[in-house]
């Protein structure tokens, strides 16, 4: 009885904490967080990285040596006809890159490796951003929900009032069936908005790399902000990750055309060893060394390549400037224009279109309006409401696109 007692009190306590996490806010910070050390694909170009580390690793060292057994003058006819005038070498060869080619060589893989270390923050920065509209659907989708579960309710109230209306002989039956379609209307709208809310936390789950969808409540503080003044954000391009990535990767082709440049030296392969005759059972020691003198192949074509690679790499950096700074001014329009809306919206545009319905209720029921005029501002709360949200929430994707692309971290939780 007294275990069976122990298990229900541990049961009761283990829902309490469940209950308690769950209720706690998922900032986006944490969904950040969360992101960057679960997304498969962020995981993947640091696998990727560390690929090239081996590569980078691996170009810094000497070439492995040979080991050589030979067996020479034996089997033949005469006095060689057995293996009393065999000759057997045994000798290891090390080849040396000569012309400080390895130098070289690792000099271009660690350029290299710098472009994936970059590549890492490329990626990064597109799942800030892909997390950031993520996140702001969820939390823009949500409250939708809670607003058309309001305004299912005020059309239930209208509904009520004209039902009553009806009855007293002072209403015509029509207002009651359009207002009753309306209501249905509404509550799909309500279901509708139930099951996107669902779909974008899957959405974001998904980036985030846990779970089939994000349960906590989601909250606006420490969304990212940004000054939106373009003289400002010009002067922050330059350390957008994009560039800085292509940057590197121009610097790793100039490396790569001295490398390639380098390779035409051949290794100095120099052969230590020792030599036994069998006839007369004495040994000696073996010494050479030998290289392959180019003559007639320079790594022409080879040269051209890489040349013609890094002046492709330049012309992809020059484009790759021209679409940040495109995308950055897009993203400050938008933010721009989504600001000026939902500045009306909150401080003229849904009040007035608060108070219009409640006139307009309040009329109806005194017979100054009719069910054409309540409907009208039905409609137009409906369009401000959604007008609300979608401008708020454009606005917070503008400042995470610029956020995004000039590389800036303003993801602190500081209230909004």
């Amino acid at each position: 009885m007294r275990y069976f007692s122990r298990l229900v009190i541990f049961m009761m306590m283990y829902f309490v904490v469940c209950e308690v996490l769950s209720a706690t806010p998922f900032t986006f910070k944490q969904a950040l967080d969360t992101a960057y050390r679960n997304n498969p694909e962020l995981q993947a170009e640091m696998d990727k990285a560390r690929a090239m580390r081996g590569y980078f690793i691996q170009s810094g060292l000497y070439p492995n040596p040979q080991l050589t057994l030979t067996a020479e003058n034996f089997g033949g006819s005469g006095a060689y006809s057995s293996y009393e005038s065999a000759e057997t070498t045994f000798s290891v060869t090390q080849p040396i890159p000569l012309g400080h080619r390895l130098q070289y060589l690792k000099k271009a893989t660690y350029a290299d490796y710098l472009a994936s270390l970059a590549s890492i923050r490329v990626q990064q920065t597109a799942l800030y951003m892909a997390v950031g509209v993520a996140y702001v659907d969820a939390l823009y989708a949500g409250q939708w929900h809670q607003v058309t579960k309001k305004l299912t309710r005020l059309n239930q109230d209208i509904v009520v009032a004209i039902e009553r209306r009806v009855k007293a002989g002072a209403g015509a039956e029509l207002d009651l069936r359009l207002a009753q379609v309306r209501l249905g209307e509404a509550k799909i709208q309500e279901n509708k908005a139930a099951r996107d809310a669902l779909l974008q936390r899957a959405k974001l789950a998904r980036l985030l790399g846990d779970g089939l969808r994000v349960d906590r409540p989601l909250v606006d503080k420490g969304l990212p902000g940004v000054s939106v003044n373009w003289t400002e954000l010009v002067k922050k391009l330059p350390q957008s990750p994009q560039l800085l990535q292509m940057q590197l990767q121009l610097q790793a082709k100039r490396k790569t055309i001295t490398a390639v440049k380098k390779s035409v030296w051949p290794d100095l392969n120099i052969q230590l060893g020792g030599r036994h005759f069998s006839d007369d059972g004495s040994n000696a020691a073996v010494m050479s060394a030998f290289a392959e003198v180019p003559v007639y192949n320079r790594n022409q074509g080879k040269i051209m390549t890489a040349e013609a690679q890094y002046t492709q790499t330049a012309h992809e950096f020059q484009g790759t400037r021209l679409d940040v700074r495109q995308s950055v001014y897009a993203a400050f329009l938008q933010a721009q224009q989504n600001h000026y809306e939902a500045s009306l919206v909150t401080d003229s545009l849904l009040p007035l279109a608060r108070k219009a319905i409640k006139l307009a209720q309040e009329g109806y029921q005194m017979g100054r309006y009719t069910y054409i005029e309540l409907s009208t501002a039905l409609n137009s709360l409906y369009e401000e409401e959604r007008h609300y949200q979608q401008a708020h929430a454009d606005y917070h994707k503008a400042l995470i696109q610029m956020t995004g692309l000039l590389g800036l971290d303003n993801s602190k939780e500081e209230s909004k």
